[in-house]
This record gives structure tokens, C-alpha cells and sequence, in this order.
């Protein structure tokens, strides 16, 4: 209901404006100097206000504001061309009469401009407006140069021969009526366009308020065409082209006061209503505007820098303007609960991944250590038989009273427990690398030959090869030096060693024994066939050589 009445007030107080001019209008006051043509001087002083009114209210930099400040320039010029012709011409009937003429210039603009105006707000598409502002603008000009030029064919006003009495024995034509209707069909466009393309809800609900100037405008031309229209003094109390003005400024007003017209005003009621803490100073801290929500400043607030803390969760901003700061406050609070429940989070994911870093660092340790468990074991399945001779040895050795089989057995145990020892080495560093370098393999075989010794059989070693071999061949060619150790120390009187690298992708390993009566056995020749290692034994009298052909390193065979 308020901007229903505010709506009616300010679109009455055109009206009013124009009961004054029935005053100077009508001759209510003396048509003598200083008061003659007050009437126009009165009008034309209310079109430039409705210039600067347009001016100050719409924003000046849009053509929304062009066009309606255009629409009071044409006003302004109605206004101009009837004092002219009654005034500078009117005793001149040519130019009187073509000043008469030159009155639908103003009256079909202002309709078009209104037009124009109502396109403006309610049409998006650039194209389809562009389209219909075209269209009504060439009409509309026709219809202007064809009353100008209605001398030449007196379809507009018909007079009597040689325009005698024109000003008042005329007849008006059909051109006339046109030029009528399209003018108020441009309102009524106007009108329709505004109301239902309109996103308002509200603007919408009380847009009928647009007829009642319309209305109005309609009646007064109406009486005025029919002669009905009151008069005082002999004069009509209302003429036509104040009629015309007063109805199009009060159709815009409506728009204004509406919303369907966008302006400058309230601007300070806008910011009363923002829901953010904001305000604008002057440069002395002296508020300006200041939102519902915000609080005054103090003095040691107003000279804090941007971005400083008021509270544990309140944020001041400060924005240089011209002419004074804006300040405006930040509620941090939902922030710092997000952040902190971020913050927590990030914790949690941070145990969470050193949790994860150490259950799979415990799973590559079991894996490890399931996998060395596995390495031992394969290493105590081919050296079981070696740790029963031992413990067979052991006990042998204990129930012998003569101390020189005690010492024979100690020895042949400490033999057994260097090929063990070694062959675990070998068997770790096979798992590691695949390959086994010769040299580790000398160190292997040089230290059962250098425990043999202490069984009273010498043993010498000679390694000139520096590569590597596959790990199988070695570990083969190990475990058949240790089965000929075993099976033949009682009655060996010597071994003689030689590891060397053979031609091309060989390695070759020589074995001399000396009094060997228990040869290679056949698992120990399959386990070398098996390995790659090609062997080869030859024997002359009591000495028997072994070459064995051990491929260099590589993918195991």
C-alpha cells in the first residue's frame, strides 16, 4: 500500500503542477506586460526541470537517461513552437502554419522516445529490439513528414481556398486521425510492454497505477478534440501540448517510483539495509553511511590497517574512497570452525599416513623376513645331511677314549661346519644379486681346502678369473667339491684348485685330487647338468682331474 500511495502522490503533484498553469492559461491573470506569456514561460521552465530531473535520477552514462532527457527536450520544443507561433509569427501565416505543422514533430516523439524506453527495459534480445525500434521509428517519421508537408496534399488539415482563416476554419483528415491513433497506440505499447515483461512481482501487482495518467491523457485530448473541454475566460482551462507533456511525465514517474525504471535515488536506504556490517566515513571517522548491522568505529579502530583482528573471529576491512574510507567487517567464525575442524582433520590424515607408512613398513619387513626364513630354510634342507654327519661326529668323538681319533673328528666336523657356513654365504648372496663373483667362490672353496689341511690333507687354491657366474653353477660346483671332500678324506693325500676364466662365456674350475677313490656321484652330476656347469673327469694312475665349465654371470640357467 505505501508505494501505491507514494506511487499516486508523486504522479498527482504533475497534475497539480499543471492546475497552476490554468492561471496565465486562461487569463486569470492580465494578458499585459511583465505577465504576458506567462504560460509559456511557465511550461517551458517546467520541461528544463524535467531535464534535470531525468538527469539526476536515471544514471547519466546509460541511454535509459538519454532518451528520457530527449523526451523532455521534445516537450520543451512543443512548448517553444506554440509560443513562437503565437507570439514571433502569428501575424505571419505561412510560418504560423507551418509551425502548427511542426508541433507532431514533439508529439510523435515523445510516444516513439516512450517507446523506446519501455523496449529498453523489457526486451534482452538486441536483435528483436533493434528490429521493432526500427520499424516504429520509420513510421513514425512518415507520419511526421507527411503532416509537414500537408500543404501539398491536405490530407492532415483541409482549409478553405487560399488558406483563408486556416487557424480556425479548417477540417481534419484522415491523416490527422492517424497520426491521433498511432500516438496512442505508441502509449499504450508503451504501457503493455512495461507491464508484462515486467520481473518485479511487485512493480507488476500495482502497474495499473500506469493507466490512470494514461487516462487522463486520453480524456483531455478527447475533450479537447470535441470542443467539451472547460473553459475560463473564454479560454480552455487545459491545452493540448501541456496535456501531452503532464501525461508522459507521470507515466514515467509511475515507472520510477514503480521500479520499472531504474534510478540514483535512495541509495543511503539501500545500505541502511545491508545485512553485512558495513559503513562509509569521511576522512575524519565521521560515519557517512552505515549499514543496519554495523557498529560506530572508535578511534583506535578507525586508524587500524586493513586486514586487522577486532576480535578472535571478526576481520575489519578499510578501503581508501574518495573523500573518506569504507569499512566493512567479516564474521569469521563459521571459517575458523572449518579451519579448525580442517586443521584436526589434517592431523588425523597425517597419523593416519604415518600409520600407513609403518604397517607397510611392517609388512616389508615380514615380507623380508618370510623371505630370508624361506632362504634358511632352503639352506638347512641342503645341509641337512651335513649337520647329521656332524652330530654323528660329535657323538663318535665323545665316546672315543684315543685322543687322535678325537682330534681326526674335530677336524672332519670343523670341515663340515666351513661348508656349511659357506654355502649359507653363497646361498644369501645368490638371493641378492642372481650372480656369484669368483672371487667369493674362491674365498669358499680356500677355506675348505685351508680346514682340510688340519685333517692332514694339504689343499691349494689359484684364482686368476675376476668375474662373476651364475649363482646355480656356483652353488653346484660347491656342493660337488664338498660331496668329493666328504665321501673321499680318509684316504685323499691332496687337492689342488684352479679357478680361472675359460674362453669366451666360461669360467674354469680345476680340481686335482690325489688318491680319490669314491668318484663324482650321480646326483652330484645331475645337480651340475641341472646348473649348466659341463664337467669332465679323467684319472691317471692315483691323481684324478675334474674340469668343470661354470657359465659367467647372468640369468640363472
Amino acid at each position: 500500500m505505501k508505494i501505491m500511495r507514494t506511487t499516486l502522490s508523486r504522479m498527482g503533484s504533475y497534475y497539480l503542477l499543471l492546475a497552476v498553469n490554468i492561471l496565465p492559461c486562461a487569463s486569470v491573470i492580465p494578458d499585459r506586460f511583465p505577465a504576458r506569456n506567462l504560460s509559456t514561460i511557465y511550461l517551458l521552465a517546467l520541461s528544463v526541470g524535467l531535464v534535470l530531473y531525468y538527469a539526476h535520477r536515471v544514471s547519466p552514462a546509460g541511454l535509459l537517461s538519454a532518451m528520457m532527457q530527449a523526451l523532455s527536450w521534445m516537450g520543451l520544443l512543443l512548448i517553444l513552437l506554440r509560443g513562437i507561433k503565437y507570439s514571433a509569427f502569428s501575424e505571419v501565416g505561412v510560418l504560423a502554419r507551418h509551425t502548427w505543422y511542426c508541433y507532431y514533430l514533439p508529439m510523435l516523439a515523445i510516444p516513439q522516445l516512450l517507446l523506446n524506453i519501455a523496449l529498453l527495459l523489457s526486451w534482452q534480445e538486441n536483435r528483436r529490439r533493434s528490429a521493432a525500434l526500427g520499424l516504429t521509428t520509420l513510421f513514425t517519421l512518415a507520419l511526421v513528414l507527411a503532416v509537414l508537408t500537408n500543404d501539398l496534399h491536405r490530407q492532415a488539415f483541409r482549409f478553405q481556398a487560399g488558406f483563408r482563416d486556416w487557424d480556425s476554419s479548417y477540417t481534419r483528415g484522415w491523416l490527422f486521425y492517424a497520426a491521433i491513433l498511432w500516438q496512442y497506440g505508441l502509449y499504450l505499447a508503451s504501457i503493455v510492454l512495461l507491464v508484462l515483461r515486467c520481473r518485479i512481482s511487485g512493480a507488476r501487482k500495482h502497474a495499473w497505477l500506469l493507466l490512470l495518467p494514461f487516462a487522463v491523457g486520453a480524456a483531455m485530448n478527447v475533450l479537447l478534440l470535441t470542443g467539451s473541454m472547460p473553459k475560463l475566460n473564454g479560454t480552455y482551462i487545459v491545452e493540448f501540448p501541456e496535456a501531452l507533456i503532464c501525461m508522459s511525465a507521470a507515466m514515467l514517474e509511475g515507472c520510477i517510483q514503480l521500479g520499472l525504471i531504474p534510478t540514483n535515488a535512495n541509495y543511503g536506504k539501500l545500505f541502511s539495509l545491508f545485512s553485512i556490517s558495513a559503513q562509509i566515513t569521511d576522512q575524519g571517522g565521521r560515519p557517512v553511511y552505515v549499514s543496519r548491522s554495523a557498529s560506530p568505529l572508535t578511534g583506535e579502530q578507525f586508524a587500524m590497517p586493513d586486514g586487522s583482528r577486532l576480535d578472535a573471529h571478526t576481520v575489519l576491512h578499510k578501503q581508501p574512497l574518495p573523500g573518506g574510507f569504507g569499512f566493512w567487517q567479516d564474521d569469521l567464525t563459521e571459517l575458523d570452525r572449518l579451519n579448525a575442524e580442517l586443521a584436526e582433520a589434517g592431523e588425523a590424515l597425517r597419523q593416519e599416513a604415518e600409520l600407513s607408512r609403518l604397517r607397510n613398513e611392517l609388512k616389508e619387513r615380514q615380507a623380508k623376513l618370510e623371505q630370508r626364513t624361506l632362504v634358511y630354510d632352503a639352506i638347512s634342507r641342503r645341509t641337512r645331511r651335513q649337520a647329521a654327519l656332524i652330530s654323528a661326529l660329535a657323538k663318535t668323538g665323545q665316546t672315543t677314549p684315543d685322543p687322535a681319533e678325537k682330534e681326526d673328528w674335530r677336524n672332519r666336523i670343523i670341515l663340515l661346519g666351513a661348508y656349511i657356513k659357506r654355502y649359507a654365504n653363497l646361498t644369501l648372496l645368490s638371493r641378492e644379486r642372481g650372480v656369484i663373483e669368483t672371487g667369493e667362490l674362491a674365498l669358499s672353496v680356500s677355506e675348505l681346502l685351508r680346514y682340510l689341511n688340519f685333517c692332514g690333507i694339504p689343499g691349494e687354491l689359484i684364482c686368476t678369473a675376476d668375474c662373476a657366474v651364475t649363482a646355480t653353477a656356483a652353488l653346484a660346483s660347491f656342493e660337488a667339491l664338498e660331496a668329493l671332500l666328504e665321501g673321499n678324506v680318509p684316504g685323499l693325500r691332496g687337492v689342488f684348485a684352479n679357478l680361472s676364466a675359460g674362453a669366451g662365456e666360461s669360467v674354469t674350475f680345476k680340481l686335482t685330487f690325489e688318491n680319490l677313490t669314491a668318484a663324482l656321484t650321480a646326483e652330484s652330476a645331475a645337480s651340475l647338468a641341472n646348473a649348466g656347469v659341463c664337467h669332465k673327469a679323467q684319472r691317471e694312475e692315483d691323481v684324478t682331474y675334474l674340469c668343470l665349465t661354470l657359465p659367467k654371470g647372468g640369468e640363472e640357467v
